[in-house]
Order: C-alpha cells, then sequence, then structure tokens
C-alpha cells in the first residue's frame, strides 16, 4: 500500500474513533447517567445530563437525589436555569422552604429579563406562602407578560382566597389590566371592588375601557355602578338619551343605542330628506319577513318612582300590513310596568308625540325600543319605511 493510502486510512479511523468517542458522551448527555470514573468527565461537557438526571429522580419521588442532581449541574454551568429552578422544586419537596428560599434569592435577579420564568417564579412564591414575593411576581406579570395574565391571575385567586380580594394587591398601573381580566372572567362583584378603587385612587379608565366595563356591570344587573361609569364617560351632558339626535353612529354597547343587524331590515342614521332635522333613524323594511322584535333601541337610566314625559317626531311611508311601528318602554328585566306609543301604518308626516309613565320602586334603567309586533293576517310581510326624529325623555 502506498504511503499516502496509508495515510488517508489513518486519517479515516481516527475520525471514526472521534466520533464515536463523541457518540458515548453523548450517550451519556441523554441518558443522565455516567459509568462510574467517566461521570465528571461527561459533566463538564454536558451540564444538562445532570438536569435530565435530576428530572428523572423527582419524578422518581426522590428530591434529596434531584436537588444533589441539580447542584452538580449548576457547579458544571451556573446559567442553567432549569437546575436551578430544579433545585429550588426539589427543595419545597423535601420540606426545606428556608433553602429553597435562599436559592430563590439567588437566582430571582437573573429571571428580570426572562419573563417564560415568572410563573414558575410566583409559582415557588405561592408554595413559600410569601405574600410580599407573590405580590411582586404578579404585577410584573401584569405588567409585562399579557400572555401570562390569565393563569397568573387564576392563581393569585387561588393565593389569597378569592377574585376580590386580589383588589388591594393590584398596584394603580396595573388596575386597567386587571379589569380587564375581571370582564373576560364574568367576575362582576370583584369589578365593583376594583370600581371604588378607582374611584378613589385611579387612575382613571380610557374611553373605550369606560364603555366595555359600563356594558359589562349592566349585563350583571349592576346598575347603579354602571351609572357612576356612564357618567364620568358623558363628562358634562345631562341628557337622559344618549344621542337622541342621531347625530353620531350606534354604540351597541353601554346605555347607547343598539340596532339589530338583519337583512331582512336595513336600520341606519341618515341626513337625507325627508329629514326634518339634521339626521334622524331610517328603518327600511324590503318585505321579505313578519318582523316582531327591536329595531332599535336603547337601555336608559333613571330614577325609581319618578313621573317621565317622552317626546319624539316621526314619519312613515308605505308601511304594510295591520302591525304597523311604535315605540315602547319597559322596565329593565322587569315586568312591573310597560307603555307604549300608538302604532304608525300607510302613509304619514312628520309627527311629534308624547308619552307619559311611572317608574316602580327599584327601578334603575328602562328599555326603549323601536318595535313592531308580529301580524297574524295572511298578508303579513311587512314592507315600507320609518323614520325617528330627535328623542328627548325628561323627568315632569
Amino acid at each position: 500500500m502506498a504511503p499516502l493510502s496509508r495515510k488517508a486510512l489513518a486519517i479515516v479511523i481516527s475520525a471514526l474513533s472521534c466520533c464515536l468517542f463523541w457518540y458515548s458522551i453523548c450517550t451519556y448527555k441523554l441518558s443522565g447517567e455516567n459509568p462510574r470514573g467517566a461521570g465528571n468527565f461527561s459533566d463538564l461537557f454536558f451540564p444538562e445530563a445532570q438536569v435530565l438526571n435530576g428530572h428523572g429522580k423527582y419524578l422518581a419521588l426522590d428530591p434529596a437525589g434531584a436537588a444533589g442532581s441539580y447542584k452538580r449541574a449548576i457547579f458544571a454551568e451556573p446559567s442553567l436555569i432549569d437546575a436551578w429552578m430544579g433545585l429550588i422544586r426539589a427543595e419545597i419537596a423535601s420540606g426545606r422552604n428556608e433553602q429553597a428560599r435562599r436559592v430563590l434569592d439567588i437566582v430571582a435577579p437573573a429571571l428580570v429579563s426572562i419573563g417564560s420564568w415568572k410563573c414558575q417564579e410566583l409559582l415557588f412564591a405561592c408554595e413559600l406562602h410569601d405574600e410580599p414575593y407573590f405580590e411582586n411576581c404578579y404585577n410584573f406579570i401584569l405588567t409585562y407578560l399579557p400572555h401570562r395574565i390569565e393563569e397568573a391571575s387564576w392563581i393569585g385567586s387561588t393565593f389569597w382566597g378569592g377574585w376580590e380580594k386580589v383588589v388591594p394587591h393590584v398596584r394603580p398601573c396595573n388596575r386597567p389590566v386587571f379589569l380587564k381580566e375581571l370582564i373576560d372572567r364574568k367576575q362582576p362583584d370583584a369589578a365593583v371592588a376594583m370600581l371604588k378603587v378607582l374611584e378613589e385612587e385611579g387612575p382613571q379608565l380610557k374611553g373605550k375601557d369606560q364603555l366595555q366595563f359600563c356594558d359589562f356591570l349592566i349585563a350583571n344587573d349592576r346598575i347603579k355602578e354602571a351609572k357612576r361609569v356612564w357618567r364620568v364617560w358623558r363628562k358634562d351632558e345631562t341628557s337622559l338619551i344618549h344621542d337622541g339626535g342621531f347625530e353620531t353612529g350606534p354604540l351597541n354597547m353601554a346605555f347607547g343605542w343598539r340596532v339589530r343587524e338583519d337583512p331582512d331590515v336595513a336600520v341606519e342614521r341618515t341626513s337625507e330628506p325627508p329629514c326634518s332635522e339634521s339626521s334622524c333613524l331610517h328603518i327600511h323594511f324590503r318585505g321579505l319577513r313578519n318582523v316582531s322584535w327591536d329595531l332599535a333601541s336603547q337601555i336608559v337610566p333613571v330614577r325609581p318612582e319618578t313621573s317621565y314625559c317622552l317626546r319624539f317626531t316621526r314619519k312613515a311611508s308605505g308601511l304594510t300590513t295591520d302591525r304597523g311601528v311604535f315605540l315602547a318602554v319597559g322596565g329593565f328585566k322587569d315586568e312591573k310596568f310597560n307603555a307604549a306609543s300608538e302604532q304608525v301604518i300607510g302613509e304619514s308626516p312628520w309627527k311629534e308625540e308624547k308619552m307619559e309613565f311611572a317608574t316602580p320602586a327599584g327601578c334603575e334603567a328602562v328599555v326603549l325600543g323601536v318595535r313592531r309586533n308580529e301580524s297574524l293576517k295572511m298578508d303579513c310581510k311587512i314592507s315600507g319605511d320609518y323614520w325617528l326624529g330627535p328623542v328627548e325623555l325628561t323627568e315632569k
């Protein structure tokens, strides 16, 4: 064999030997268990092996052995956060809370810039029953980790014993965020508690957040609190009907106009003729259905045991069938009283109408609706147009 060929063969054999040697190290790394006399060498190259070994011992209910493996991994590579977290977990499982807290104090500064570990840190604080530490972690998550707020809030409600008891521990800058979480979680009692804190200490909610909060309170029958949020949103406005002149589009929430979308009925705000004012509400029936519902409505905050007068203008053109359009007023989620105007059918010029009613005891809101009832005749599919001009509600 030529000298050159022998050299090439030697190089190939040496390369294969190196590959086999490296494979043996990798095998130790993956198994987490090293043969006697070779473990320290493997740990220097792959301290993660001891982390895996620690995980295995922890799952095998050997927290003391797991702690030893995690410590060896940390000694070889102090930047292994997995090893630090495993060590804290193992110390807690062994009942060594003081040692776990010391380890947590060491690694905590490094976790400030690693958001993915904050929920684990929160759990450690919970298991250690360390309220100040838990509060700091929770507020950090509210501020910087929006994708972790849901699970962290659930942990917080468990730690403090209820959603309402979380409220005092939320820092001012995080109150709007936590309020949104309460709304998403459908926790009206805790949301009312948060409203009181916001009113006394701040910060004030932004416009859209105020409307969503008001709508949430209405949906959960917290009308008095919803009124307080609504007054802040409306600022200096004093009229009971919001946007009674139809100057803006429907809010579809809170105490604003709500318009039902339906392919058979078009409901729109318009300023084109035949409006007698700057703008009005136009309802066009396409003659495709026997309509029977509120075409547009508004929940109106009122006072109980008070007399009111509702004034409005309306016009109709070509309204068919024996059932026309009218305005109805009834208690919000309360059937104790209701009042209605005359139905309008066929052709009718602009006309001003008024309707008087009195709210019963305990009535904090009424529902004002533009309605059409079901017709029982053969020719029941309504067509034509209806216009509603300025609407005003005043106390008598």
